[in-house]
Protein backbone atom coordinates (compact mmCIF):
# COMPACT_ATOMS: atom_id res chain seq x y z
CA UNK A 1 0.00 0.00 0.00
CA UNK A 2 1.43 3.41 -0.92
CA UNK A 3 2.08 5.78 1.90
CA UNK A 4 0.07 8.58 0.25
CA UNK A 5 -2.42 8.75 3.09
CA UNK A 6 -0.22 7.91 6.04
CA UNK A 7 3.16 9.54 5.33
CA UNK A 8 2.78 13.20 4.34
CA UNK A 9 5.39 14.55 1.93
CA UNK A 10 8.01 16.87 3.39
CA UNK A 11 7.28 20.57 3.20
CA UNK A 12 9.76 22.89 1.51
CA UNK A 13 9.94 26.58 2.26
CA UNK A 14 9.20 28.86 -0.74
CA UNK A 15 12.31 29.51 -2.76
CA UNK A 16 14.30 26.71 -1.10
CA UNK A 17 15.08 23.89 -3.54
CA UNK A 18 14.33 20.37 -2.37
CA UNK A 19 17.34 18.25 -1.51
CA UNK A 20 17.96 15.69 -4.23
CA UNK A 21 20.17 12.67 -4.63
CA UNK A 22 20.81 10.19 -7.41
CA UNK A 23 21.96 6.62 -7.71
CA UNK A 24 25.61 5.85 -8.26
CA UNK A 25 26.06 3.51 -11.23
CA UNK A 26 29.49 2.77 -12.76
CA UNK A 27 30.17 4.54 -16.05
CA UNK A 28 31.63 1.42 -17.60
CA UNK A 29 30.40 -2.14 -17.69
CA UNK A 30 31.91 -5.08 -19.59
CA UNK A 31 30.72 -5.92 -23.09
CA UNK A 32 29.48 -9.50 -23.27
CA UNK A 33 27.75 -11.66 -25.85
CA UNK A 34 24.42 -10.42 -24.46
CA UNK A 35 25.27 -6.71 -24.56
CA UNK A 36 23.20 -4.37 -26.74
CA UNK A 37 24.41 -0.94 -27.92
CA UNK A 38 22.29 2.08 -28.79
CA UNK A 39 23.49 3.08 -32.28
CA UNK A 40 22.30 6.49 -33.49
CA UNK A 41 22.45 7.39 -37.19
CA UNK A 42 22.02 11.11 -36.50
CA UNK A 43 19.12 13.36 -35.57
CA UNK A 44 17.74 13.82 -39.09
CA UNK A 45 14.00 13.07 -39.31
CA UNK A 46 11.14 13.73 -41.73
CA UNK A 47 8.58 14.11 -38.93
CA UNK A 48 8.54 17.34 -36.92
CA UNK A 49 7.34 16.30 -33.47
CA UNK A 50 7.08 19.47 -31.35
CA UNK A 51 8.09 17.48 -28.26
CA UNK A 52 11.20 15.95 -29.89
CA UNK A 53 13.76 14.88 -27.30
CA UNK A 54 16.74 15.16 -29.68
CA UNK A 55 19.32 17.80 -28.85
CA UNK A 56 19.06 19.88 -31.99
CA UNK A 57 22.87 20.16 -32.16
CA UNK A 58 24.03 20.72 -35.73
CA UNK A 59 27.02 18.37 -35.39
CA UNK A 60 24.73 15.51 -34.37
CA UNK A 61 22.16 16.02 -37.13
CA UNK A 62 23.79 13.78 -39.74
CA UNK A 63 26.58 11.20 -39.67
CA UNK A 64 27.91 10.11 -43.06
CA UNK A 65 27.54 6.55 -44.29
CA UNK A 66 31.31 5.99 -44.09
CA UNK A 67 31.34 7.22 -40.50
CA UNK A 68 28.44 4.96 -39.54
CA UNK A 69 30.14 1.99 -41.18
CA UNK A 70 33.22 2.77 -39.09
CA UNK A 71 31.07 2.87 -35.97
CA UNK A 72 29.42 -0.44 -36.87
CA UNK A 73 32.87 -1.98 -37.28
CA UNK A 74 33.91 -0.58 -33.90
CA UNK A 75 30.86 -2.05 -32.17
CA UNK A 76 31.48 -5.43 -33.74
CA UNK A 77 35.18 -5.33 -32.83
CA UNK A 78 34.53 -4.66 -29.15
CA UNK A 79 32.11 -7.58 -28.92
CA UNK A 80 28.57 -6.42 -29.57
CA UNK A 81 26.28 -8.89 -31.29
CA UNK A 82 23.15 -6.76 -31.18
CA UNK A 83 22.36 -3.05 -31.53
CA UNK A 84 19.33 -0.78 -31.41
CA UNK A 85 19.31 1.41 -34.51
CA UNK A 86 17.78 4.84 -34.00
CA UNK A 87 18.11 8.53 -34.86
CA UNK A 88 16.31 10.90 -35.38
CA UNK A 89 14.84 8.51 -37.90
CA UNK A 90 17.45 6.00 -39.00
CA UNK A 91 15.35 4.56 -41.85
CA UNK A 92 15.57 7.78 -43.90
CA UNK A 93 19.38 7.90 -43.81
CA UNK A 94 20.70 7.48 -47.40
CA UNK A 95 23.08 4.76 -46.20
CA UNK A 96 20.49 2.87 -44.16
CA UNK A 97 20.54 -0.37 -46.17
CA UNK A 98 24.31 -0.30 -46.53
CA UNK A 99 24.78 0.04 -42.78
CA UNK A 100 22.27 -2.58 -41.65
CA UNK A 101 23.66 -4.82 -44.40
CA UNK A 102 27.09 -4.52 -42.80
CA UNK A 103 25.57 -5.38 -39.42
CA UNK A 104 24.05 -8.48 -41.00
CA UNK A 105 27.41 -9.35 -42.52
CA UNK A 106 28.87 -9.31 -39.02
CA UNK A 107 26.15 -11.71 -37.89
CA UNK A 108 24.60 -8.98 -35.72
CA UNK A 109 20.88 -8.67 -35.03
CA UNK A 110 19.33 -5.24 -34.63
CA UNK A 111 16.22 -3.62 -33.27
CA UNK A 112 14.96 -0.16 -34.09
CA UNK A 113 13.33 2.86 -32.50
CA UNK A 114 11.32 4.49 -35.29
CA UNK A 115 8.28 6.51 -36.33
CA UNK A 116 7.45 3.53 -38.54
CA UNK A 117 6.50 5.44 -41.66
CA UNK A 118 9.27 3.98 -43.84
CA UNK A 119 8.05 0.46 -43.14
CA UNK A 120 4.84 1.23 -45.04
CA UNK A 121 6.84 1.05 -48.28
CA UNK A 122 6.37 -2.25 -50.16
CA UNK A 123 8.94 -4.81 -49.10
CA UNK A 124 10.73 -2.50 -46.64
CA UNK A 125 9.84 -4.45 -43.50
CA UNK A 126 10.59 -7.86 -45.00
CA UNK A 127 13.94 -6.69 -46.32
CA UNK A 128 14.78 -5.34 -42.88
CA UNK A 129 13.92 -8.69 -41.29
CA UNK A 130 16.11 -10.51 -43.82
CA UNK A 131 18.97 -8.26 -42.67
CA UNK A 132 18.48 -8.94 -38.97
CA UNK A 133 15.61 -6.77 -37.64
CA UNK A 134 13.78 -8.47 -34.77
CA UNK A 135 12.08 -5.80 -32.61
CA UNK A 136 10.72 -2.31 -33.19
CA UNK A 137 9.59 0.47 -30.88
CA UNK A 138 7.22 2.54 -33.00
CA UNK A 139 6.14 6.02 -31.92
CA UNK A 140 2.36 6.32 -32.23
CA UNK A 141 0.80 8.76 -29.78
CA UNK A 142 -2.84 8.63 -30.88
CA UNK A 143 -5.12 6.66 -33.19
CA UNK A 144 -7.11 9.80 -33.96
CA UNK A 145 -5.51 11.01 -37.19
CA UNK A 146 -5.76 14.79 -36.55
CA UNK A 147 -4.37 14.41 -33.01
CA UNK A 148 -1.62 12.08 -34.18
CA UNK A 149 -0.64 14.45 -37.00
CA UNK A 150 -0.45 17.39 -34.57
CA UNK A 151 1.83 15.41 -32.24
CA UNK A 152 3.98 14.29 -35.19
CA UNK A 153 4.08 17.85 -36.50
CA UNK A 154 3.01 16.58 -39.92
CA UNK A 155 0.02 16.07 -42.17
CA UNK A 156 -2.36 13.18 -41.54
CA UNK A 157 -0.79 11.06 -44.28
CA UNK A 158 2.24 10.59 -42.00
CA UNK A 159 -0.04 9.16 -39.32
CA UNK A 160 -1.52 6.70 -41.83
CA UNK A 161 1.98 5.74 -42.99
CA UNK A 162 2.96 4.93 -39.40
CA UNK A 163 -0.14 2.78 -38.87
CA UNK A 164 0.52 0.99 -42.16
CA UNK A 165 4.15 0.56 -41.16
CA UNK A 166 3.08 -1.19 -37.96
CA UNK A 167 0.92 -3.55 -40.05
CA UNK A 168 3.84 -4.38 -42.34
CA UNK A 169 6.20 -4.94 -39.41
CA UNK A 170 3.76 -7.34 -37.77
CA UNK A 171 3.23 -9.19 -41.05
CA UNK A 172 7.01 -9.60 -41.33
CA UNK A 173 7.19 -11.15 -37.86
CA UNK A 174 8.69 -8.20 -35.97
CA UNK A 175 7.85 -7.79 -32.28
CA UNK A 176 6.29 -4.30 -32.06
CA UNK A 177 6.05 -2.05 -29.01
CA UNK A 178 3.94 1.09 -29.52
CA UNK A 179 5.49 4.11 -27.83
CA UNK A 180 2.95 6.69 -26.63
CA UNK A 181 4.22 9.89 -24.98
CA UNK A 182 1.66 11.57 -22.75
CA UNK A 183 0.74 15.15 -23.59
CA UNK A 184 -2.26 17.43 -23.29
CA UNK A 185 -3.47 16.56 -26.79
CA UNK A 186 -3.83 12.81 -26.15
CA UNK A 187 -4.39 12.60 -22.39
CA UNK A 188 -8.16 12.18 -22.59
CA UNK A 189 -7.82 9.55 -25.34
CA UNK A 190 -5.46 7.09 -23.70
CA UNK A 191 -7.90 4.45 -22.52
CA UNK A 192 -9.66 4.46 -25.89
CA UNK A 193 -6.23 4.35 -27.57
CA UNK A 194 -5.27 1.24 -25.59
CA UNK A 195 -8.47 -0.62 -26.45
CA UNK A 196 -8.70 0.52 -30.07
CA UNK A 197 -5.01 -0.08 -30.67
CA UNK A 198 -5.23 -3.60 -29.34
CA UNK A 199 -8.20 -4.31 -31.60
CA UNK A 200 -6.70 -2.54 -34.62
CA UNK A 201 -3.52 -4.62 -34.47
CA UNK A 202 -5.21 -7.90 -33.40
CA UNK A 203 -3.62 -7.82 -29.93
CA UNK A 204 -0.21 -8.42 -31.52
CA UNK A 205 1.38 -5.23 -30.20
CA UNK A 206 2.52 -4.20 -26.75
CA UNK A 207 2.07 -0.65 -25.41
CA UNK A 208 4.45 1.69 -23.61
CA UNK A 209 3.18 4.92 -22.04
CA UNK A 210 5.88 7.50 -21.43
CA UNK A 211 5.98 10.51 -19.16
CA UNK A 212 7.40 13.29 -21.36
CA UNK A 213 10.96 14.52 -21.12
CA UNK A 214 11.74 18.23 -21.39
CA UNK A 215 15.49 17.76 -21.89
CA UNK A 216 15.57 17.95 -25.69
CA UNK A 217 14.80 20.66 -28.21
CA UNK A 218 11.07 20.08 -27.74
CA UNK A 219 11.20 20.80 -24.02
CA UNK A 220 9.45 24.16 -24.39
CA UNK A 221 6.35 22.72 -26.07
CA UNK A 222 3.60 23.62 -23.56
CA UNK A 223 1.60 20.45 -24.23
CA UNK A 224 4.19 18.33 -22.40
CA UNK A 225 4.35 20.56 -19.32
CA UNK A 226 2.59 17.91 -17.25
CA UNK A 227 2.69 17.14 -13.54
CA UNK A 228 2.65 13.60 -12.23
CA UNK A 229 -0.35 14.53 -10.13
CA UNK A 230 -2.24 15.36 -13.32
CA UNK A 231 -1.72 11.94 -14.89
CA UNK A 232 -1.51 9.62 -11.86
CA UNK A 233 -5.13 8.46 -11.95
CA UNK A 234 -5.04 8.08 -15.73
CA UNK A 235 -2.03 5.77 -15.70
CA UNK A 236 -3.47 3.72 -12.87
CA UNK A 237 -6.68 3.27 -14.86
CA UNK A 238 -4.61 2.20 -17.85
CA UNK A 239 -2.87 -0.42 -15.74
CA UNK A 240 -6.20 -1.71 -14.45
CA UNK A 241 -7.74 -1.76 -17.93
CA UNK A 242 -4.76 -3.63 -19.37
CA UNK A 243 -4.98 -6.23 -16.60
CA UNK A 244 -8.70 -6.73 -17.24
CA UNK A 245 -8.19 -7.08 -20.98
CA UNK A 246 -4.93 -9.04 -20.66
CA UNK A 247 -3.03 -6.55 -22.78
CA UNK A 248 0.73 -6.10 -22.75
CA UNK A 249 1.46 -2.70 -21.24
CA UNK A 250 4.39 -0.98 -19.60
CA UNK A 251 5.44 2.51 -18.51
CA UNK A 252 8.55 4.65 -18.81
CA UNK A 253 9.72 7.47 -16.52
CA UNK A 254 7.04 6.92 -13.90
CA UNK A 255 8.12 6.49 -10.26
CA UNK A 256 6.59 3.43 -8.64
CA UNK A 257 4.60 5.53 -6.19
CA UNK A 258 2.89 7.32 -9.09
CA UNK A 259 1.99 3.99 -10.68
CA UNK A 260 0.81 2.74 -7.30
CA UNK A 261 2.70 -0.54 -7.63
CA UNK A 262 5.97 -1.37 -5.83
CA UNK A 263 6.61 -4.25 -8.23
CA UNK A 264 6.28 -2.24 -11.45
CA UNK A 265 9.43 -2.13 -13.59
CA UNK A 266 10.30 1.07 -15.43
CA UNK A 267 10.72 0.32 -19.14
CA UNK A 268 13.55 2.65 -20.02
CA UNK A 269 16.29 1.92 -22.50
CA UNK A 270 18.07 -0.50 -20.20
CA UNK A 271 14.83 -2.42 -19.66
CA UNK A 272 14.45 -2.76 -23.44
CA UNK A 273 17.83 -4.44 -23.33
CA UNK A 274 20.19 -1.61 -24.21
CA UNK A 275 23.20 -2.16 -21.98
CA UNK A 276 25.48 0.42 -23.60
CA UNK A 277 25.32 3.77 -25.37
CA UNK A 278 27.68 4.52 -28.26
CA UNK A 279 28.96 8.08 -27.82
CA UNK A 280 27.01 10.00 -30.44
CA UNK A 281 29.66 12.66 -30.94
CA UNK A 282 32.86 10.61 -31.23
CA UNK A 283 31.50 7.18 -32.09
CA UNK A 284 34.46 5.46 -30.47
CA UNK A 285 33.43 4.96 -26.85
CA UNK A 286 30.56 3.21 -25.10
CA UNK A 287 29.00 3.96 -21.72
CA UNK A 288 26.82 1.86 -19.46
CA UNK A 289 23.20 2.69 -20.23
CA UNK A 290 22.17 2.36 -16.60
CA UNK A 291 24.84 4.92 -15.71
CA UNK A 292 23.35 7.42 -18.16
CA UNK A 293 19.83 6.79 -16.88
CA UNK A 294 21.00 7.28 -13.31
CA UNK A 295 22.86 10.49 -14.17
CA UNK A 296 19.68 12.04 -15.57
CA UNK A 297 17.38 10.95 -12.74
CA UNK A 298 16.91 12.25 -9.20
CA UNK A 299 15.17 11.36 -5.96
CA UNK A 300 13.92 13.42 -3.05
CA UNK A 301 15.10 12.86 0.51
CA UNK A 302 11.72 11.29 1.29
CA UNK A 303 12.62 8.49 -1.14
CA UNK A 304 15.42 7.24 1.12
CA UNK A 305 12.86 5.56 3.37
CA UNK A 306 11.07 3.86 0.44
CA UNK A 307 11.65 0.07 0.16
CA UNK A 308 11.25 0.32 -3.62
CA UNK A 309 14.12 2.77 -4.08
CA UNK A 310 16.48 0.38 -5.84
CA UNK A 311 13.84 -0.54 -8.42
CA UNK A 312 12.33 2.92 -8.92
CA UNK A 313 13.52 5.09 -11.86
CA UNK A 314 12.97 8.32 -9.93
CA UNK A 315 12.15 11.52 -11.79
CA UNK A 316 14.19 13.70 -14.09
CA UNK A 317 16.38 16.29 -12.42
CA UNK A 318 14.78 18.96 -14.61
CA UNK A 319 11.36 17.98 -13.31
CA UNK A 320 12.50 17.89 -9.69
CA UNK A 321 14.00 21.34 -9.91
CA UNK A 322 10.95 22.79 -11.61
CA UNK A 323 8.20 21.17 -9.55
CA UNK A 324 9.88 19.75 -6.46
CA UNK A 325 9.33 16.27 -5.05
CA UNK A 326 6.16 16.64 -3.01
CA UNK A 327 4.33 14.24 -5.34
CA UNK A 328 6.67 11.40 -4.33
CA UNK A 329 5.42 9.28 -1.43
CA UNK A 330 7.27 6.21 -0.12
CA UNK A 331 5.74 2.76 0.11
CA UNK A 332 5.57 0.91 3.41
CA UNK A 333 6.83 -2.60 4.01
CA UNK A 334 9.87 -4.73 3.14
CA UNK A 335 12.05 -3.96 0.13
CA UNK A 336 10.77 -5.09 -3.25
CA UNK A 337 12.96 -7.66 -5.08
CA UNK A 338 15.49 -6.12 -7.45
CA UNK A 339 14.92 -6.80 -11.16
CA UNK A 340 18.53 -7.99 -11.38
CA UNK A 341 21.37 -8.93 -9.07
CA UNK A 342 23.41 -5.82 -9.92
CA UNK A 343 23.96 -3.70 -6.85
CA UNK A 344 23.83 0.07 -6.79
CA UNK A 345 24.33 2.74 -4.17
CA UNK A 346 22.07 5.72 -3.63
CA UNK A 347 24.05 8.33 -1.75
CA UNK A 348 25.25 10.64 -4.51
CA UNK A 349 23.87 14.21 -4.58
CA UNK A 350 22.09 15.14 -7.80
CA UNK A 351 23.82 17.72 -9.99
CA UNK A 352 23.32 19.47 -13.28
CA UNK A 353 26.33 17.79 -14.86
CA UNK A 354 25.30 16.39 -18.26
CA UNK A 355 26.18 12.89 -19.37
Amino acid sequence: MPADASVPPPSVAPGVPARLFKKRIPEQTPVTAKSVALFRFGEQCNYRCPMCSNTGQADLFFHSTDELLRRAAFLHAVGFRRVVVTGGEATIHPGFWTIVGQLAGYGMHWDTNTHGGSFAKPGFARRAVELGLQRAIVSLHSLDAPTSAAIFGTREDAHHATVCGVDRLLEAGVDVLLNCVLNRLNLAQLEAYLLAGSERFDRKVAFKFVFPSTLGKGGRWPEIALRYSEVRETVRRLRSLAAQQRLRITFESFPNCILGDPAAANYGRSRFGETHYLDDASGDRVYAMRHIEAELAAFGEVCRQCPVLRRCPGISQAYAKRYGVDELTPFLGPPAPLPSSRAETVARPATDKPT
